[in-house]
């Protein structure tokens, strides 16, 4: 470690030069990563909502559609903006009418239909020139047109970021030795953080909520190894010159601060096994930057520390931070009490954080901070109600099988209506799909018979269907779709003449045949869609899944996917209990090996993994007391974060308390451990509580909301329990740690007469300086 610590120290400019064109590097390189804001495509492979949207992605055009209600408006007045909107270009088709599905007590709901995707120019446009025909009504959209959830989130984190590191800032200042020491830990920070965004584009693709909030959380998980190391080059330099003191403090620092990094990481590696991709890539990019951040700190901040030396000695100020002393004499007089107390904390709030209430509709997540289109959304679910719809697919080319599979489709309870290629009904009874002859097409389409007759044998001669057209031209019988598809072709091609208004219906007909096949006709699949007066996510909706494929499975051997809110529910739900498991286990289990193979006890993980498990417990009561569901990736991933991370801060509490004891008694030592602690506690614990809390509030975006809320939260009671709980514990398991102990790391030294008098530690400790 020394020969170490010497090349870096000595190779220090080299190592400044190769940062600097890494930096320079990842300015451009940060420009290839890719962000997926797609939600869905982190659900496992082998759900049924992933299969199926792979299916419709590759078979069916998905149209941008938008709500859009108006209230405070009569119904004639609605029918005239109904025609106004009809008119707007970039409207493929809009659904209004007299029924309490569109319009209820002065409110009018316009379902919209628009000519392309949601970020695609024809679809932004119309829904512009909406808003400007509706610029003096009270009109709410909901819908995906126009928005980018990963820009949204980008900018708002912007924000936080600015803020937070002004708040880094001060608590420097009040923590540190030296005020030059602050552009030392910023410069080292700064340099991870764009050395984290360069090399994101080693990843195929990371999620937008990786993309967003890694950079805070970095700064708030690892601005510890740059205090160590500046802490450590402080004390050294008392005893050697500033090079010997470099080397001196790197090497002692290294294992230091490797040794606090693998709880982070520890915990963080749960998170990579959790099937919710989502999870697993918040994961493995957190490992990434707590990975980088240590490269800075061994690397770049030995150079910076040497080149600022002069600044920091002229600098230095003294301690701003306030001594404890009242948690230690708090410590000492409830050492018996509290203990008790909060094992029976940690068993209440445990029985409610494990029957906490989540979340598991994507859609319905709100977040504190909505956006106009949120409240929107809020607004037309609170006049119409939710509209619980599922997506049915189908191998296609058996048309009457799909006919006959809706029917009984159509009569399970909770199905208000259905609507598929098959069920279509175009006029008088007649479906798309019904086989006509030559008659009954004269009837619908208006033609003659020596026309339409002429049209049946050249698409029987098309179609190779010269048998059954030789043997009864009458009888022979065409699915109605397809022979006004086939109009429509021979008419575009003069084949076939027609007058002028037969030709516009035919054009317009071909328009809205060719819209239906391309979202509910594939090659290989057919979709059908399913309404129904259930809740998404509860478990008549759930049990409405089952027994749609009960019916599906007499038409059908397989290749029957239901997609909707109420399937993604359902697999998120089921991914959530595997999930659970494995974070809550693998966090507990990572973290309680290193403290162990640390400090080489048992006792001490068992107390140190119980109160920060204690602290996610009692985190997430509050949500079961209140029956305020959270969404369940937010649970996940802080249980992940918080188990990882606030371990760290009873850690320092735990060693300085161990090295203590070893020359005085518990009560000294452990006022003494809140002291030297409460720097490291302030500047980490309170960087993470307040990152969390600001991209909980300014967030517009559930899950990172969530997230944000949650982890600032928990960690707020993570420090709370490590000032007020912890110490108690500690003095009540000394005897338990000592007992336990495997190795000769850790030795306390019993007094042969009583001295757990503060002040008379405190008046020796004064004498011997």
């Amino acid at each position: 470690m020394r020969s170490i610590a010497t090349f870096i120290v000595d190779k220090r400019k080299i190592i400044m030069i190769a940062f600097a064109v890494a930096a320079l590097m990842s300015v451009f390189t940060a420009g290839l990563v890719k962000v997926n804001s797609d939600l869905y495509s982190f659900l496992p492979e082998d759900t049924e909502t992933r299969q199926a949207l792979e299916v419709m992605d590759g078979e069916f055009t998905t149209y941008s559609t938008a709500k859009v209600m108006v209230g405070n408006i009569s119904y004639s007045d609605a029918l005239l903006l109904y025609h106004d909107i009809e008119k707007v270009d970039g409207v493929k088709s809009i659904s209004f009418d007299d029924s309490s599905l569109h319009y209820t007590h002065g409110n009018a709901m316009y379902g919209i239909t628009f000519g392309g995707g949601d970020n695609d120019e024809v679809s932004v446009n119309a829904l512009e020139d909406i808003e400007e025909l509706l610029s003096g009504y009270t009109a709410y959209y909901d819908t995906l047109v126009g928005y980018e959830p990963s820009v949204k989130i980008v900018s708002e984190m912007a924000v936080v970021g600015v803020i937070v590191v002004a708040i880094v800032i001060a608590l420097l200042l009040l923590t540190s030795r030296s005020y030059a020491e602050v552009p030392v830990l910023l410069i080292s920070f700064a340099a991870a953080a764009l050395l984290q965004f360069g090399t994101n584009f080693f990843f195929k693709q990371i999620s937008y909520v990786s993309n967003a909030v890694t950079l805070i959380l970095q700064l708030a998980l690892a601005i510890d190894y740059a205090v160590i190391l500046c802490n450590r080059f402080a004390e050294e330099k008392q005893r050697s010159e500033p090079r010997q003191a470099m080397i001196d403090a790197l090497q002692k620092g290294i294992p230091e601060i490797a040794s606090s990094s693998m709880t982070t990481i520890g915990g963080l590696i749960a998170m990579a096994f959790m099937q919710f991709g989502l999870g697993s890539d918040l994961g493995r990019v957190l490992i990434k930057s707590i990975l980088l951040s240590m490269l800075s700190v061994f690397l770049l901040m030995p150079g910076l520390l040497l080149a600022f030396n002069k600044a920091i000695d002229k600098t230095r100020h003294r301690s701003l931070v306030p001594h404890i002393d009242f948690a230690g004499r708090f410590a000492w007089k409830t050492r018996k009490l509290i203990p008790p107390l909060f094992a029976v904390m940690l068993i209440a709030c445990g029985y409610c954080a494990l029957n906490c209430p989540f979340s598991y509709n994507y859609t319905d997540a709100m977040p504190l901070n909505r956006t106009e289109r949120q409240i929107a959304r809020e607004e037309v679910n609170k006049v119409f109600g939710y509209n619980n719809m599922m997506a049915i697919v189908v191998p296609t080319g058996d048309y009457q099988a799909e006919a006959d599979m809706l029917d009984e489709i159509s009569r399970l309870d909770h199905v208000t209506s259905v609507q598929g290629i098959a069920c279509t009904e175009v006029v008088d009874g007649y479906k798309l799909t019904d086989k006509l002859t030559i008659d009954e097409f004269c009837d619908i389409a208006g033609l003659d018979e020596l026309t339409a007759s002429a049209l049946f044998a050249y698409y029987g001669a098309s179609h190779d269907d010269y048998k059954q057209v030789g043997a009864d031209l009458h009888s022979y019988k065409v699915r109605l779709i397809d022979l006004f598809l086939f109009l429509y072709e021979v008419v575009e091609d003069g084949d076939v003449e027609v007058s002028a208004d037969k030709l516009n219906m035919i054009e317009d007909l071909y328009d809205k045949l060719s819209d239906a096949k391309k979202q509910l006709q594939g090659p290989n699949y057919s979709r059908m869609l399913v309404y129904c007066d259930t809740d998404v996510q509860s478990q008549e909706s759930y049990d409405l899944i089952d027994r749609i494929h009960e019916v599906a499975g007499k038409y059908y051997d397989e290749g029957v996917y239901v997609a909707g809110d109420a399937t993604c529910s359902r697999d998120l739900e089921q991914t959530y209990t595997r999930d659970n498991a494995m974070v809550s286990i693998l966090s507990i289990v990572f973290v309680f090996v290193v403290i162990l193979l640390t400090f080489r006890t048992v006792g001490l993980p068992i107390l140190l993994t119980a109160v920060i498990q204690g602290s996610i417990w009692i985190n997430f009561t509050g949500p079961y007391l209140t029956g305020e569901p959270i969404f369940f990736v937010g649970y996940l991933i802080v249980t992940a974060i918080q188990m990882g991370a606030n371990i760290d801060y009873a850690i320092v509490v735990s060693n300085r308390y161990i090295t203590l004891r070893q020359n005085n008694s518990k009560r000294a030592s452990i006022t003494a451990a809140l002291n030297g602690a409460l720097p490291t506690l302030l500047t980490s614990g309170s960087i993470l509580a307040i990152s969390g809390l600001l991209i909980g509030f300014i967030s517009s975006e559930a899950i990172t909301s969530a997230i944000g809320i949650a982890l600032g939260r928990g960690t707020f009671v993570s420090l709370l329990l490590v000032l007020f709980v912890l110490p108690q514990l500690l003095l009540w398991g000394d005897g338990f740690i000592r007992k336990t102990t495997f190795s000769n790391r850790i030795h306390f030294r019993v007094p042969p007469i009583f001295k757990d008098d503060f002040e008379e530690v405190a008046r020796k400790r004064t004498a011997d300086k």
